[in-house]
């Protein structure tokens, strides 16, 4: 069963990467191509692994090589899938976890590549996440609702105001700021992690995202003062902190650490 469940998380890692390369440019689904020249992949390269494998890791038209992303993610998705299953292999539990592990994780790969979380899949995933907690006994449709209400209104507000103070700053300065604390893409991924880990697990889920990005900013601007490499306003991606955040609080994995602390 094993080797069923790695072949799923490669299908599955090779249909994340696909969408990766193709939804931040098009906003929707084309054939896996070069991202360099935009050439077709032969249908063996359309896995990175089997490509490395196979010897068709460049592309043949303009020799370039697949980023090392690619199967690094996929890679990810196997022994993700195969935690998935040896965690809980119940249908429901495995299928629903695989579910919203990949569209988090597509969201991470477009947010760090390119500073973007297309709703083209936040929209799909705030439907079917809210339909999976809906008819999920233990959490139902209220504290589904909630929890997405939640996430959207409170990000909403930081968005808000997060653009009255960059326009005070841009006002003070001369000239408007390139980048602002939170996008609207940051919005609707709160409300998606909202509905994903209802209430109250959205307000625990985006603390402790907003928590991992505090500690790792200050982290990066400590490096960047220490090479004096400094300047304001350095942008970060913030959709990978509050998906870690959402995975903490939707796998319970305090559980987990706490158990191999106390063992």
């Amino acid at each position: 069963m094993d080797t069923l469940i790695g072949l799923l998380g490669l299908i599955l890692g090779a249909a994340i990467n696909g969408l990766a390369d193709s939804l931040p440019r098009s906003r929707g689904l084309q054939r896996p191509h070069c991202r360099a020249c935009g050439a077709p992949r032969p249908p063996r390269a359309w896995s990175s692994l089997l490509g490395l494998a196979t010897g068709a890791r460049r592309c043949a038209y303009c020799g370039i090589s697949q980023a090392w992303r690619a199967p690094i993610l996929e890679i990810l998705a196997v022994a993700g899938s195969l935690w998935l299953y040896h965690r809980d292999p119940t249908a429901g539990v495995f299928w629903k976890g695989l579910l919203v592990s990949a569209v988090l994780l597509l969201i991470v790969v477009t947010d760090l590549e390119h500073r973007l979380i297309p709703h083209v899949v936040t929209g799909p995933a705030a439907i079917a996440f809210a339909l999976l907690g809906v008819f999920d006994p233990s959490r139902g449709p209220l504290k589904t609702l909630a929890g997405g209400l939640v996430g959207l209104g409170l990000f909403y507000v930081l968005y808000l105001l997060g653009g009255v103070f960059a326009r005070l700053v841009a006002r003070r300065r001369g000239h408007p700021l390139d980048e602002v604390a939170f996008g609207f893409g940051d919005v609707t991924l709160a409300g998606v992690i909202g509905l994903a880990v209802g209430w109250p697990g959205v307000l625990v889920a985006l603390v402790l995202g907003i928590l991992a990005a505090g500690a790792y900013s200050l982290a990066y601007l400590l490096v960047l003062l220490i090479r004096r490499r400094y300047t304001a306003f350095i942008p970060i991606p913030y959709g990978p902190f509050l998906v870690l955040g959402a995975l903490i609080v939707y796998f319970r994995l305090w559980t987990a650490v706490g158990a191999g602390l106390g063992a």
